[in-house]
């Protein structure tokens, strides 16, 4: 201060009261209010004074040079603001003729130049906050204050968009902070009261108590207004530390700054404004030329959702479709889940979307969670987790398309012109889908014409029945969009499924039992019995409707129906069937009319090939039926294998008559009961079960009656003997006996499986043909069988013979795997032929070979007659000891025969005791006969026959005189 004081030459009271007045600025450098100045502002002051002396405060010394701007003897500060604008500087302005007038001069002329300079920055589109941003450094940098900053309001808070800080206050920080918080939100309140808007303190402290700063600074705050009428747009903040800056004059000139800082604002918005509505009116464009020049609606109402998504930054998005049932289904979407879009099927009238449609604009709502126009949605909105909708309706003239759904998962508001744009969007959409639909709708017709065309063409190459019925229900796709498709045929008083194919739900699962209908029952029996098409809407409520069995029976479903009629005669009917109400048109019907009739003329073009062809068919089954027969008669006669010659006739009756299960059974002469030898077919393995003590059948009474049967419905006939899985199985039955010398001794049995599926009487008698080869073929066997078991075994005991002792022994030995052979001679057995007769001596042997066959051996062993009196035991897998224990029991055997006999035993064990055949039974007759040497009755090993071989020879057994017993 005193520096100044000297420096001016006055007082320094007088320094202080020019300060106090604001004609000097000053600075504070302490709490106590010391003051400083700055030298240029103290030698503006003083050439000022010197310019023009009058009115200077007493005391004062300074005088002025240098010519004055003046115009009338004023200071003309329009020119010297002129000057400095040329120059791009705010300018410092001369002192007028007092000191208070000059400063005032000065200041005001600054103004104005910071007016003029802040009022020419340019605005470029987009680039507003650059315009503020000069706005706020150029008034930083003019008045020398602290801080310059905007704040903009958004919401309950204050964001700092952007501030101009002096070199000294670079560092610091805005912190966003409430809108009702320190100064900032003073002058919001006051604006919001009616007031100017202005606040000033001593502080910048959110919430200043009191309002004095402790660096000495000063603030104000000025709201910058809003659109008109509407709430602020935010507040203008300047902080500096010059003593008594914040005064009246301050405000207005933040007052002006913050209007051109909303000017600013405002312009920039409608550029924004004004672009963003080029912009979409640009992307409209793009999108009207985009899905317009597309004929595919899955395309078009794909691109739609996209263009929606990016054209209102939305998050999701979904296009409805109103189906012809009445029903409106998401066709595409974007980001919405499954049951989301399931739960708003429809759309509700009480819905925003069923409102819309009704006021048939675009709508919105936010929060539409809790929105009272989402009844009934608000569990399915507020689990998909959006917060705002805009729906659109569909609407090409009266008719209601569908609908275009937009979603924001933050709050959204629409404006007006948001709205027109979503309104624009979709009445392009309209006509695009129109015209889709229209386009769609053309080229089913031609392609329904030119299938129709091609029907006669088609079916009149095709011979079969059901070849005729599955071609019809895959051509039948071409012309009607269906679920379900079943072709039936007449068939004397029943409607049999000739061809059926299905696509959702329980038409996938029907079967032609279910499906199958007598003639007048249910609608499809009733159009068969009227002549008459049908198009049913709600097919479940119709009054002739009969539920197939296992089907739900309210289910919404609509139907088409047509007789397939030819010389006014009904072949058949046609059916079509798909979920939903009323999914069929009248031209769907009339088509499946015209259908019907090309059906039926194929139909009975069929019936006359089919029965030509099965004429032929027969011709050719009788001529493979006599040419097997006589294959099967050359079989019998060069075969004497049963079994091979079994499973031959069984294959070729197989080949012969087409079938399910075919099977041969015949009685055992032991038990009486029927016994499966072979069997053929899907049920194979239930026709090898054995049959019970008991249990009867068809197969059983044919051998009681010895009669053949032919059943064409195995479910109704009570002497069929159903499997034991308690299954009741639909099918057709021949029976027939296998003829013996005295009687049935079996049966051959054929089988059909299903509904209707019958054998014909040229089948029937062709079975039995071959059942009479069956019985041929068995008895052979029989007869083999016999000559075969006489050839093998001693007819005077009923053991295995000599021979076939060799067979096995061999056998045996090639199977290199360990055996025992027991030898067995009989000890005086000379004295009983001589004393008693050959006869008795005959008795006597068959007696002990009954003893020795009722000893208990394993059912692998085997006995065989030797010679004269001897024996053999052959024991598969036994070593020495067990041979010993077996022996034992011989002996024992042969004393309970009686006759007074006993039995010398000899053992061998191979490979032990031998690696050949021979090898093998020397070592045992060796035995045997060491035996016999040491005293009769006894039993020897190999070993033991061994230690005496030097002392005799093995002899051949004694050949076996059937009509004589020749001892040895």
């Amino acid at each position: 201060m005193t520096k100044a004081a000297r420096m001016l030459g006055v007082h320094p009271n007088t320094v202080r009261a020019w300060s106090d007045a604001g004609r000097l600025r000053y600075y504070r450098i302490n709490p106590r209010g010391d003051r400083r100045y700055r030298v240029g502002d103290l030698q503006r002051f003083l050439a000022a004074a010197e310019a023009n002396p009058v009115g200077l405060p007493e005391g004062s010394t300074a005088s002025i040079s240098g010519p004055p701007i003046r115009r009338g003897g004023r200071v003309d500060l329009a020119a010297i603001v002129a000057s400095s604008a040329q120059r791009g500087s705010i300018p410092r302005i001369p002192l007028a003729r007092s000191s208070t007038d000059l400063l005032e001069a000065e200041r005001h002329a600054q103004d104005l130049a910071v007016i003029e300079a802040i009022t020419r920055v340019p605005v470029e589109q987009g680039h507003t906050d650059d315009a503020v941003r000069q706005v706020i450094s150029r008034v930083r940098e003019a008045y020398d204050h602290q801080l310059v900053a905007v704040w903009a309001a958004q919401g309950d808070r204050l964001v700092a968009r952007m501030a101009s800080w002096s070199p000294s206050a670079r560092g610091e920080r805005l912190i966003d902070r409430p809108l009702d918080s320190g100064l900032l939100g003073v002058a919001i309140a006051d604006a919001r009261a009616g007031g100017p808007g202005h606040a000033t303190a001593d502080a910048t402290d959110a919430d200043p108590t009191p309002p004095r700063r402790a660096d000495g600074r000063r603030e104000c705050a000025v709201v910058i207004p809003g659109a008109a009428g509407g709430p602020p747009w935010g507040v203008l903040q300047i902080v500096t530390d010059r003593v008594g800056s914040v005064a009246s004059h301050d405000l207005e000139i933040a007052s002006i700054v913050a209007g051109v800082v909303a000017s600013l604002v405002s312009v920039g918005r409608r550029s924004d404004e004004l672009a963003h509505q080029l912009h979409r009116a640009e992307a409209l464009r793009r999108v009207a030329d985009d899905i317009g020049s597309r004929l595919d609606l899955e395309r078009i109402l794909s691109g739609l959702v996209d263009h929606a998504i990016v054209l209102f930054e939305a998050d999701r998005a979904a296009v409805f479709i109103r189906r012809p049932d009445g029903s409106t289904v998401a066709e595409v979407s974007r980001g919405l889940s499954t049951s989301y879009l399931a739960s708003v099927r429809g759309f509700p009238m009480r819905s925003l979307p069923g409102l819309a449609v009704q006021e048939r604009r675009p709508m919105f709502a936010t929060d539409y969670g809790h929105d009272p126009r989402s009844e009934g949605l608000h569990a399915a909105v507020i689990q998909e987790g959006f917060d705002t909708i805009c729906t659109a309706p569909l609407i090409d003239g009266e008719d209601v398309l569908g609908l275009l759904n937009v979603y924001h998962d933050r709050r959204h508001e629409w404006s007006p012109e948001d709205l027109d744009t979503m309104a624009a969007l979709a009445s392009q959409a309209s006509v695009a889908i129109r015209s889709a639909q229209d386009f769609q709708r053309m080229a089913t017709w031609t392609a329904q014409l030119q299938s129709i065309q091609q029907l006669g063409t088609r079916l009149s190459r095709l011979a079969s029945v059901r070849d005729i019925g599955q071609a019809i229900a895959t051509g039948l796709r071409e012309l009607i969009d269906y679920h379900n498709v079943r072709v039936y045929r007449l068939i004397d008083d029943d409607l049999i499924p000739v061809a059926m194919q299905g696509r959702v739900g329980a038409y996938v699962d029907e079967t032609s039992d279910q499906l199958r209908v007598h003639l007048g029952e249910g609608i499809t029996g009733w159009v068969a019995e009227h002549n008459v098409a049908q198009r049913l809407g709600d097919a479940a409520n119709d009054p002739r409707a009969d539920t197939v069995p296992g089907t739900e029976p309210d289910l919404d479903e609509s139907m088409l129906l047509a007789p397939m009629s030819f010389d006014d005669r009904v072949l058949g009917v046609l059916v079509l069937s798909k979920l939903g109400l009323d999914q069929f048109t009248d031209d769907d019907l009339r088509l499946l009319v015209i259908y019907g009739s090309f059906a039926a003329q194929a139909m009975a073009n069929a019936d006359t090939t089919e029965r030509l062809r099965e004429q032929t068919v027969a011709l050719e089954r009788q001529v493979r039926g006599q040419r097997e027969l006589l294959d099967i008669t050359e079989s019998i006669l060069t075969t004497l294998d049963s079994h091979l010659v079994l499973e031959s006739i069984t294959d070729r009756l197989g080949r012969l008559i087409e079938c399910d299960n075919i099977a041969i059974e015949v009685v055992d002469q032991a038990t009486r009961l029927l016994t499966p030898l072979t069997a053929r077919g899907v049920n194979a393995h239930d026709y090898m079960e054995p049959w019970e003590p008991g249990e009867t059948g068809v197969a059983t009474w044919v051998v009681d009656h010895n009669e053949p049967v032919y059943i064409a419905d195995s479910r109704n006939d009570a002497r069929v003997n159903h499997f034991r899985e308690d299954v009741t199985v639909d099918g057709s039955l021949i029976v027939v006996p296998l003829r013996g010398r005295a009687g049935a001794i079996g049966v051959l049995t054929i089988e059909r499986l299903g509904l209707g599926i019958t054998f014909t009487a040229d089948e029937f008698d062709l079975v039995q043909l071959f059942a009479a080869q069956v019985s041929i073929a068995l008895q052979n066997a029989e007869v083999y069988h016999d000559v075969e078991v006489l050839a093998q075994t001693d007819a005077l005991t009923g053991l295995l013979n000599h021979g076939t002792f060799e067979r096995q022994l061999g056998l045996d030995i090639g199977t290199a795997k360990p055996f025992s052979l027991i030898m067995l001679d009989l000890d005086h057995f000379r004295e009983v032929n001589n004393t008693l007769g050959h006869q008795a001596g005959s008795r006597l042997l068959r007696a002990i070979a009954e003893s020795l066959a009722q000893m208990g051996l394993r059912e692998k062993d085997q006995i065989f007659r030797y010679g004269g009196d001897e024996f053999a035991i052959l024991l598969p897998g036994s070593d020495a000891d067990g041979a010993m224990l077996v022996a034992g029991r011989a002996s024992e055997a042969v004393r309970d025969a009686g006759g007074g006999v006993s039995a010398s035993i000899g053992i061998a064990t191979y490979p032990t005791d031998g690696e050949t055949a021979t090898d093998v039974l020397l070592a045992a007759d060796r035995a045997c006969f060491v035996a016999k040497r040491g005293g009769r009755g006894r039993i020897a090993t190999a070993a033991e026959g061994l230690a005496l071989a030097a002392e005799f020879s093995l002899q051949a057994p004694t050949p076996i005189d059937p009509s004589t017993i020749n001892p040895s």
